[in-house]
């Protein structure tokens, strides 16, 4: 089984993935050594740390546009997450606690998506809640950065360096939303603390 989550999971790293300079190395790399490790994602996560988060300009679901290179200064949370994602559904809670928790502070919290505004308007809106704001329609943007699978979740410094990446989650409301809490609490106080 866990051969099968691992194959399943390289797939998806597969994709057409430009975030970094030499990240279809690691992408090979964590191919190639599939046997070896349980979790290819490891191999692939140090290609992307402490590496500039890439630039783009995306508009939100409300009309607005993120620029990355205008949210120099500030700390940068990404989730990358779809509506038949129930591991992406399921951690919500704990996106929304953090935006919660951070009001006022010098950060921003992106959930890039590429669903299109009018599927998240009428099937993810009715029943869900998610403050972050929401990227729709950015296949663009998801072929350069994301890369990983669902969901994926960067937290980018005030210099625009990736300081954290995981991966995946639980389908397990009460676990994912902690457990996303958790990882990403610590991150974020020591980059804010750092101001």
């Amino acid at each position: 089984m866990k051969k099968v989550l691992g194959l399943l999971f390289v797939c998806f790293l597969f994709r057409e993935v430009n975030a970094q300079n030499k990240i279809s190395d690691c992408i090979k790399n964590s191919l190639m050594h599939m046997d070896s490790h349980d979790n290819p994602f490891e191999i692939w996560k140090p290609c992307v740390l402490e590496k500039p988060m890439p630039e783009f300009v995306i508009p939100t679901i409300s009309g607005d546009t993120i620029d990355m290179q205008k949210l120099k200064g500030k700390v940068v949370v990404i989730n990358f997450w779809f509506i038949g994602c129930h591991p992406c559904i399921a951690e919500l809670r704990g996106l929304n606690k953090l935006v919660n928790d951070y009001k006022g502070k010098d950060i921003v919290f992106l959930a890039i998506t590429w669903e299109t505004a009018n599927r998240i308007n009428k099937v993810f809106f009715p029943d869900y809640k998610l403050d972050f704001l929401i990227l729709p329609d950015a296949k663009k943007v998801i072929d350069k950065i994301e890369g990983s699978g669902y969901p994926t979740t960067y937290i980018i410094d005030q210099y625009g360096i990736i300081k954290e990446v995981w991966c995946g989650g639980s389908s397990d409301e009460k676990i994912a939303g902690t457990a996303f809490y958790e990882k990403a609490k610590p991150t974020i106080d020591k980059l804010l603390k750092a101001e």
